[in-house]
Order: structure tokens, then sequence, then C-alpha cells
């Protein structure tokens, strides 16, 4: 009897034993069953990123930015860096350190040189067909004046600007003169506050019959007079002129192969790179890299003896820069300097060639601060 109440008892010891064994490993599965579901309902819902993708007016609606879902397009109030991953994170999934390149639309409006800006000349209006030294209609002076760029504007990178000032003609335009308290008058800006010439003011300056100026120098002397005899300046007023010769700026943008108008909407082309979360891949995200990416040309490396012959960084022990990281850093910070146009607290991502027993490619993350360059490595 003894004998079997014992082996009961070991049977019962062992079977309790092994049941907090067995419930890990149910739980585990459990657990795996879980993540593969949250896993496939979180790949299910996403595309596999492209190389390439434009936004389209879809996307932006994703945002939670109001003004990038009501405007379709990112701006100096709402910057890609912020709101864009949103929008890819909810429709692609990628590998880990993929990256793609994503165009959207940026507002910014375009700023107008005019100190410096190229003025359309008579022999400029006769290049371009033009019988007389104006243009009536403005898409047809954005296209000419992009050709005419084409031809005689040399720009040495892409994304240069410049403006141009040309004549508009247009009839029946509301233009605005202010009366000085001396009498003397001009032409000022848009003003809501400003009168409005009224059949009665066109009668009393003798332009009753049609009711409008016939030039701008009709407008500023007619109402000059006006406002004086009338005890009226200063005032400003809004009337129409007949026939208008407006001064009208334009700026252009160089793309690296012609000179297109500047809209305030332009495309940005943007890469961004996706870092996988392998435990739990729902917190996975796309990111903007901040940095400026730059492969060194033949030009750069032409700076240095060391470097020219090849076109990359000798990096075997006894050679320039050798194992000496210090010096590759200053030789590459050195051909920044020279040949781009650095930004402090910018950061550069500078891909470079090198041979070290065989020949390859890297990058390296360069920031300069206080004119100082370092080497950003987390």
């Amino acid at each position: 009897m003894k004998k079997i109440l014992f082996i009961a008892t070991l049977a019962i010891v062992v079977v309790f034993n092994a049941c907090t064994p067995m419930q890990e490993i149910n739980d585990e599965i459990d657990k795996l069953i879980a993540d593969d579901d949250k896993t496939a309902i979180f790949l299910k819902d996403r595309a596999i990123a492209p190389a390439a993708y434009t936004l389209t007016d879809e996307d932006y609606e994703l945002s939670s930015n109001e003004s990038v879902s009501k405007y379709k397009s990112f701006s100096k109030y709402a910057l890609p860096k912020d709101y864009l991953p949103e929008i890819l994170n909810i429709k692609f999934s990628a590998d880990d350190a993929q990256s793609m390149v994503v165009t959207y639309a940026f507002y910014s409006k375009p700023i107008k040189d005019k100190d410096n800006a190229y003025e359309i000349s008579d022999e400029d209006y006769i290049s371009m067909g033009q019988k007389y030294g104006n243009f009536s209609d403005e898409d047809v002076a954005e296209s000419l004046i992009g050709k005419l760029f084409d031809r005689i504007m040399y720009a040495d990178e892409v994304g240069a600007e410049k403006t141009a000032q040309y004549i508009l003609f247009s009839k029946y335009n509301t233009r605005y003169i202010r009366v000085n308290a001396d009498g003397t008058s001009e032409e000022v800006g848009y003003d809501k506050n400003a009168e409005e010439v009224t059949d009665e003011i066109y009668e009393a300056t003798g332009n009753g019959k049609y009711k409008t100026f016939y030039t701008i120098n009709d407008a500023l002397e007619d109402l000059a007079q006006y406002a004086t005899e009338n005890g009226k300046n200063p005032v400003t007023y809004a009337g129409t002129v007949y026939k208008n010769y407006i001064d009208t700026y334009i700026v252009y943008l160089f793309n690296g192969t012609n000179w297109l108008a500047k809209q305030s909407v332009m495309p940005v082309a943007e890469e961004l790179n996706y870092a996988l979360n392998a435990d739990d891949i729902t917190q996975s995200t796309w990111w903007a890299d901040p940095a400026i990416k730059i492969t060194l040309t033949s030009e750069d490396y032409a700076l240095y003896p060391e470097s020219a012959k090849y076109g990359n960084f000798d990096l075997r022990s006894g050679k320039v820069p050798g194992t000496d990281h210090g010096k590759l850093i200053e030789m590459i910070t050195g051909m920044l300097d020279t040949n781009y146009s650095i930004v402090e607290d910018q950061q550069y991502l500078v891909t470079y060639n090198y041979y070290d027993g065989s020949s390859g490619a890297t990058n390296i993350r360069l920031i300069k601060n206080g004119g100082t360059w370092s080497e950003v490595t987390d």
C-alpha cells in the first residue's frame, strides 16, 4: 500500500512540474501566432515600396495636417520632414534601410530679385518675334523668355534662379493713384482703403465718355488736379486705365538643362529611408535623411596629388591618407570647402572612392559647426 501511495505521489509531482514549461511553450506559440497575424495585417494594408514614387492628391489627404490635406502640398509651415513620413507609413512597407525617392509638391512663393533682374531689351523682344517692345500675354511671355534664357543665360548649378523684367501691355486695368498733400501724385500698390473713381469724377476730369483714363500719365495728372481743386488730398484713388504698360517680374529656375518659370508650387524629389522595427513591425517608419548627399567627382580628387591620379583615397598603411581617419576627413572637407557652397549646421553625406587592396566606395557623414568640421557618428 505504501508503495502504491509513493508511486501516485511521484506521478502527481512529475505532472505538476511539467505543467509550467508546457504552459510557457504554449504561451510562446500563442505570441508567435499573434505576432504573425499582426505582421500579416500590417503588410496586407501596405504596398511594397517602389524605387521612386510621386504623391497623388489622395495621398496628401492622408496627412494629419489640414493645410497639406487641403492644398495638396507642403510648405515652410507644414514641412515634409514632419508630415511626409506619416503618409508613407500608411502606404508602404520595405526592407530595413531601403530607400525610396519621393516627389512631392512644395509651396514657396518665388522671391523676385528686382534689383538684379534681367531687363528684356528691344533687341530681345525682336529676337523673340515680338512686333512691339512688350508682351500682351503672360503665358507667351513666360514661355518665350524661358527659351531666351536657354540661349543667353549661363548657370553653373542646378537650382540657380534669375528674375526677368518685361513690359506687359493690357487694357482696362485698375490702377492706384495717391495724391499727396502737396498736390503731387504717384502710382502705388493695391490699397483696400482707396476711394473708387466715380462717374462724377470721370466727368469732372474730362474722362466721362468712356469712364476710364487713357493712360496712367493721364490718371496721375487728372486726379492730382481734381483732388487739389476739391481739397481732397491727401487721398488714394482706384481708377480704370485703358492702355497699360506694366513692369512685370518673373522668376526662372535652372533645372540643369532649361530655365523654367518658377511657380509658387514646385515639385521636389527627396530620398527617404525605411527603418524596419524587427521586434514590432507596426513601429516601423519612413524617415527623411537630413543630410545633403554629395558624391565626390574627379574635380574633387584633383585637389590633392594623393587622390588625383586614380580618383580615390588610398587607405593602405604607409599611404596618404592611409589608416589616418583624421587625414581622410581633412582631405574630404577640404574638397567640400573648395568646390561646394557649404552651409553651417547642415549634415553632408559624402560618397567617396577608396582603395585598400581592392577598389570600393563608401560614405561618411559630416557637419560643420563654428567653422570646424566633424564626423556625425550617431
